[in-house]
């Protein structure tokens, strides 16, 4: 065997690194998701500005499409293809065996990695359920009014909307008032919801003050809340989980005293990003934005 092929990396050792080092980027971007989310609920009382000035500011990048695309969408797709793969290829151990396979359950890193696993699986269809919601379904549309754009959504009718709504200088239209404004592309876009019995379009001059309607509308359905909640207990272990595993990966912490005290701190970020989590989820509409 010659020089050049005994230096020849293979190519599982390659991906292998380039999923950990998305997986990292990813542990980055959802922090800084949760940071934002958390801000609809953790100040009561501001009517969740902090939220929608955040939301404001990342909507107002240039290239913002594209921006989203490369530092989110290829991360993620890179991560959660070489993840897939993993998946039907490591095996769990941590479970109870007849024999025929190793059962390590009694050791916390096989109990972890078994979690890995199935929270890659909660993730895999719960990411794929969010953006279809988020950045289709429930996207704000934009309209022209008095050369100012607008941004509307839908969003299902609650009595606190009624004072909610002048506060944060949203105008809400019912299904009748939209049949009544005069033919215009303006018209157009509010009939193109096709509103349902006991919903409204919400009209703001921001988009940030229009996803905080959806985001409060997401989660005062009980059923959203806690399928959410499950998501997000998800993300917040899969993701501290994987960092500890990146720090392995790297060669950052080799000694056994080193992983146990990283254990601790990726214990921590996992209560931070749960937190984070749980205060947009329960927070933005059953404590701070109902009425």
């Amino acid at each position: 065997m010659d020089g050049s092929a005994r230096r020849t990396i293979p190519t599982p050792f390659i991906w292998r690194r380039v999923h950990s080092l998305m997986g990292l980027w990813l542990v980055i971007y959802l922090t800084e998701h949760l940071l934002v989310n958390s801000q609809a609920a953790l100040w009561i009382g501001d009517d969740g500005h902090g939220f929608v000035r955040l939301v404001n500011l990342l909507e107002s990048l240039p290239y913002l499409q594209v921006v989203e695309v490369v530092l989110i969408g290829i991360p993620l797709l890179i991560h959660a293809v070489w993840g897939i793969k993993r998946i039907f290829v490591a095996k769990r151990n941590s479970g109870k065996s007849d024999g025929s396979k190793p059962s390590l359950g009694e050791y916390s890193r096989n109990r972890a990695f078994t979690w890995q696993r199935i929270t890659s699986w909660v993730l895999l269809f719960g990411i794929i359920a969010h953006v279809v919601q988020m950045r289709f379904l429930d996207f704000p549309k934009k309209a022209v009014l008095n050369y100012q754009e607008q941004s509307m959504v839908k969003v299902n009718f609650d009595e606190g909307l009624y004072t909610l709504a002048p506060r944060l200088g949203v105008k809400l239209y019912s299904s009748s008032e939209i049949e009544q404004i005069e033919k215009s592309s303006w018209q157009e876009t509010l009939s193109s919801f096709h509103l349902k019995k006991n919903q409204v379009v919400a009209v703001s001059a921001t988009p940030g003050t229009a996803m905080l309607l959806t985001l409060r509308d997401t989660f005062k359905n009980p059923i959203l809340a806690v399928l959410y909640t499950i998501f997000v207990l998800a993300a917040a272990f899969h993701a501290f989980n994987g960092f500890w595993t990146f720090l392995i990966t790297w060669g950052v912490i080799l000694s056994m005293p080193s992983q146990k005290s990283m254990t601790k701190v990726a214990l921590v970020g996992v209560l931070v990003l749960s937190f984070l989590g749980l205060a947009a989820i329960w927070g933005s509409y059953w404590i701070n934005l109902r009425y």
